[in-house]
């Protein structure tokens, strides 16, 4: 009844299902290790299926912030950039999840990609924009030096590049809405592509999570 109740409030969401039937047993505090579930075995598989479900939800928390991007940015430059900053630092994560080392020796690369068929050449893995905004006090440096400080600079503006027309303009952060893209001192990056991605690798999650409750019934 206690696991019935929980998951009436969760059926939406499959990645939950297994952690709750655990909860449930463990709380219990009577019932024999011969009736836990079969699918609690090793600290490996947990580590695999606990990394999957944050994959999940860093995913959705990216996606939140990219919905925010697309609905608010035209009305609010703070809002514009809280959202980018927010989707980059969450599509980060997943990066990171991702391309994590085994749990067990030889402690191989990108265990949890290959398990949900995710590519090391992901677009979800490309590291620039993601070191560019985590370093931005070294990038600071570097392209004051580069560009000198008699450069015209434009920062935090959203629109087309070619609405500003000031010769020599360095575009520092620049959003342009119509195309999703964000520039860093002129590197431009595409968000929707990232999102797109975004949304794959988190469906390969839904479904690896799927095929695990089935399994494992």
């Amino acid at each position: 009844m206690i696991l019935q109740n929980l998951l009436g409030h969760r059926s939406d969401n499959v990645l939950y299902i297994k952690q709750i039937t655990v909860d449930v047993f463990r709380c219990s505090g009577k019932v024999a290790k011969s009736m836990l579930p079969k699918f609690m075995t090793t600290a490996r598989e947990k580590w695999v299926e606990m990394s999957i479900r944050e994959v999940w939800t860093q995913c959705k928390f990216a996606l939140i912030a990219y919905n925010i991007l697309l609905s608010e940015g035209a009305s609010s430059t703070d809002a514009t950039f809280f959202a980018a900053h927010s989707f980059l630092s969450h599509a980060a994560n997943v990066s990171k999840l991702l391309k994590t080392k085994d749990i067990d020796p030889p402690n191989h690369n990108n265990v949890i990609g290959d398990e949900l068929n995710i590519d090391v050449t992901s677009i979800i893995h490309n590291r620039d924009l993601r070191n560019h905004l985590e370093h931005y006090d070294e990038r600071l440096q570097l392209w004051i030096l580069a560009k000198g400080p008699g450069a015209n600079i434009g920062t935090y503006n959203v629109g087309n590049k070619s609405m500003i027309q000031i010769p020599g303009m360095v575009f520092v952060t620049h959003y342009d809405p119509a195309s999703q893209t964000f520039t860093f001192v002129d590197e431009d990056y595409n968000l929707k592509l990232i999102s797109e991605e975004i949304r794959r690798v988190q469906e390969m999650a839904d479904d690896w999570v799927t095929r695990s409750v089935s399994q494992n019934g």
